[in-house]
């Protein structure tokens, strides 16, 4: 520690009681890159005696150089006139370090500036912010995926986008060619959907895949991601100019049934990491989702599609059907106009003519009848008690329009040649079945309010 102008032994032990307190090597240096003083956590990190390193030109004692370093912080505060923060990343221990260095207000004997030089390893907090990112990333993106099932997009266009975004992503170590596949209507065969980087001849041979052929058929088959680091015995697809890859070939499953299958080139040798495959999982599930949201879309559009046809076609046939009813209706009509009127100037005149004859009384009651039963195929009156009376049998409607043309009991039992009584009994059979049961309304008077 010697060096250091007008500071006392007992502030020298102190200090460097101070600076062994910190968990990681630190230095007292002027502003030469001489070492003043050192910490023994510099033992553990570099191997070296702090004691021993003390008066020595530390770019050479700590990396080995006769002149300091591109971008070495010390250089950088002698610039600025200030403290200096910088993170490095040694790439032959996979370290992250960040070294500080600031100045102090002593100096050295010969009037040199001095500088306290902090050197802490931030791999695991360094590790820690790359996971926080990369998670913020994969979140990003599986929330992308599933935005895009709420886009009026297709399936296709969702899928061609859903392999794009994987792709983009920087920390993983694609290939930049991938593509997708599903399962349509043949069950146990691969269609691709969406492809990135494929040549024509590729895009032929891969256009179908059966479950358990190549990496692709195989992820399908046995639900599990198939990976290679090269061109293996698995790897049944082959075509003119292959180069040699690897792959990643994730199911994509729902219900433990395979909707189909992502497919990503690796570069020869990439290590399977189990990272990159949580995150391909994660990615596989959230499409599931899409997937059958979109096909369950597209089935209820269909479906709505059959029944508009089914509902157009029923509206047909009901305005083909009105159009009959009307058409019957006018037939009805007109066949009703066509027998009253043939029965009112063909046979009615006839029926004149027989009541001027001398007949006998059974005669007399047999034309009597006939005219009776002519005025009833071409009554109104009959038609509508038979229509809204159904349980009125034959011979009851005729005694009821009797009745209402005003014959007595005694009259019609002479037409239809029965006996009071049993006309009495059909009266009062009538009266129950058209509600009149114990009532004082009088018989003709209702059938006459008939219409």
């Amino acid at each position: 520690m010697k060096g250091l102008k007008e500071l006392p032994a007992e502030t020298h032990a102190e200090l460097k009681m101070l600076i062994d307190a910190f968990p990681f090597y630190v230095m007292l240096l002027d502003e030469d890159h001489k070492i003043l003083l050192a910490n023994e956590a510099i033992r553990g990190d570099l191997g070296l005696v702090p004691e021993q390193i003390i008066g020595e030109y530390c770019p050479k004692v700590v990396h080995g150089l006769e002149e300091p370093y591109p971008g070495c912080p010390l250089e950088e505060a002698l610039k600025k006139g200030h403290g200096v923060e910088q993170e490095f990343f040694n790439p032959d221990d996979n370290r992250w370090v960040n070294s500080a260095i600031y100045p102090t207000k002593w100096c050295t004997q010969d009037g040199k500036k001095t500088f306290i030089h902090f050197i802490s390893d931030i791999s695991e907090k360094k590790q820690a912010a790359v996971e926080i990112k990369q998670n913020y990333e994969i979140q990003t993106i599986i929330s992308s995926v599933l935005h895009l099932s709420l886009e009026n997009i297709s399936l296709n266009e969702i899928l061609k986008r859903v392999l794009d975004l994987i792709l983009s992503i920087p920390w993983l170590v694609f290939n930049s060619k991938g593509s997708i596949f599903l399962v349509e209507d043949k069950s146990e065969v691969l269609v691709m959907k969406s492809q990135r980087k494929f040549s024509k001849s590729l895009q032929m041979k891969c256009a179908q895949i059966p479950f358990g052929k190549c990496l692709c058929g195989q992820a399908a088959l046995t639900k599990e991601i198939q990976v290679a680091d090269c061109i293996d015995d698995r790897h049944q697809i082959s075509y003119s100019g292959i180069t040699s890859h690897g792959h990643y070939c994730v199911p994509i499953l729902y219900n433990d049934k395979t909707l189909g299958v992502i497919n990503l080139y690796l570069k020869e040798g990439h290590r399977q990491d189990q990272k990159e495959e949580k995150f391909l999982i994660a990615i596989s599930n959230a499409l599931a989702g899409v997937i059958i949201r979109k096909q369950t879309d597209h089935e209820l559009k269909r479906h709505e599609m059959e029944l508009e046809i089914k509902n157009r076609d029923l509206e047909e046939m009901n305005s083909a059907l009105n159009v009959l009813l009307k058409k019957r209706d006018e037939d009805r009509k007109k066949l009703e106009e066509n027998v009253l009127f043939n029965t009112k100037k063909l046979l009615m005149p006839y029926i004149d003519k027989l009541k001027n004859f001398k007949f006998t009384n059974r005669q007399s009651r047999i034309v009597t009848i006939l005219e009776s039963n002519l005025n009833h195929m071409i009554s109104p009156f009959a038609h509508t008690l038979s229509h809204h009376y159904l349980s009125l049998t034959p011979l009851e409607i005729q005694i009821a329009d009797l009745v209402k043309q005003g014959k007595s009991a005694k009259e019609i039992a002479e037409i239809f040649t029965l006996s009071i009584r049993t006309i009495e009994f059909h009266r009062q059979n009538i009266r129950k079945k058209l509600g009149l049961k114990h009532k004082k309304t009088n018989l003709r008077t209702h059938l006459l309010s008939i219409q």
